[in-house]
């Protein structure tokens, strides 16, 4: 019988009993933001406020366009310089563009062996299957420019949405009205759910492209009518995941200001630098580990509640509360 509780906690002992797995999730988390849009779309707005956060947003959409404009007219500048001033510059220009696309290989490459082997562990009978780091990037290179053109569909569509969604916000600095604040904040509402929407048919076609090798437009086809079969118990499985990461990022931090911000505070007051680095360091390395179990732990639901679902196996919570009371 199909239950959040039972898919969870399959996930939960993949990924923690599985620790090679904490690789991917620290590149995979690059790939989608942390794992998923939607969480950060949710997250964003709730600490920052709806016009907050988009005028935040877009405020970083333009500023993107002008670093580009900058970027190619200072690359056109340098050529005015002389010979060994021009050669560095495009030196590290280039060593700088390899490890861009060797970390974004490595972002998308994991992603693909996060779902892979996520399965293989789900799909165990008896003996588990000898999984490695290596086997997971050589399996997961296969599926790099299918994945590369999902993760770089869902930006450019979440971006462009945003975008237009935030355009009347233009017309408020102008001119601020209520009734223009009023009509954003009912197209914001609208779109949130569409964000998500996206987010979670995007995780489906990923599925679909690794596990059952489907192209790039059979798996966004088939990942939409998934969607849209299942949107209800999709919702509820974000909303719960997303629940799940807020509370263990909140228990995170309060372990974090309990144990290492005092000793942090103290490397401060008496100029303690080899205390203060200590510290520094074991927080980042924490946080980092943290969300690469986060990641981990998240694929593999999806990747659960994915196999589950195309199966025919999965009812909504709701669903189920409704069919009992009928």
């Amino acid at each position: 019988m199909f239950s959040y509780r039972s898919l969870f906690r399959q996930a939960w002992d993949i990924s923690w009993r599985h620790k090679y797995l904490w690789f991917f999730g620290i590149f995979a988390s690059l790939a989608a933001g942390s794992g998923s849009w939607e969480y950060q779309i949710v997250s964003r707005n709730l600490n920052q406020g709806i016009v907050d956060g988009s005028y935040i947003r877009l405020y970083d959409i333009l500023a993107l366009g002008e670093t580009v404009r900058s970027f190619f007219t200072g690359f056109i500048h340098i050529f005015s310089y002389d010979i060994w001033t021009v050669l560095s510059l495009l030196a590290v220009t280039i060593i700088s563009a390899v490890f861009l696309i060797f970390f974004i290989w490595l972002a998308i490459t994991s992603q693909a062996a996060l779902v892979s082997d996520s399965k293989k562990l789900l799909e165990t009978k008896k003996k588990e299957p000898v999984l490695s780091i290596r086997n997971g990037l050589t399996e997961g290179h296969r599926y790099f420019w299918p994945l590369l053109g999902l993760n770089f569909l869902i930006r450019v569509v979440v971006a462009g949405v945003m975008f237009l969604v935030s355009l009347p916000l233009l017309f408020m600095v102008i001119k601020d009205t209520s009734l223009l604040a009023t009509i954003y904040t009912i197209i914001f509402i609208i779109f949130v759910p569409l964000a998500m929407g996206l987010s979670l048919m995007i995780k489906y076609s990923i599925a679909y492209e690794v596990l059952d090798k489907h192209s790039l437009v059979s798996s966004l086809e088939h990942g939409w009518h998934l969607f849209k079969k299942h949107w209800l118990i999709s919702v509820e499985a974000a909303i719960i995941l997303f629940l799940i990461n807020f509370v263990a990022s909140m228990v995170l931090v309060t372990l974090l200001a309990i144990f290492l911000l005092p000793l942090l505070l103290l490397g401060l007051i008496f100029q303690l630098i080899w205390l203060v680095a200590l510290m520094m360091f074991l927080t980042i390395a924490i946080i980092v580990f943290f969300g690469a179990l986060m990641t981990s732990f998240q694929t593999a639901a999806w990747t659960n509640l994915f196999l589950s679902l195309k199966n025919g196996r999965g009812l909504a919570k709701l669903e189920r509360i409704f069919s009992r009371r009928s």
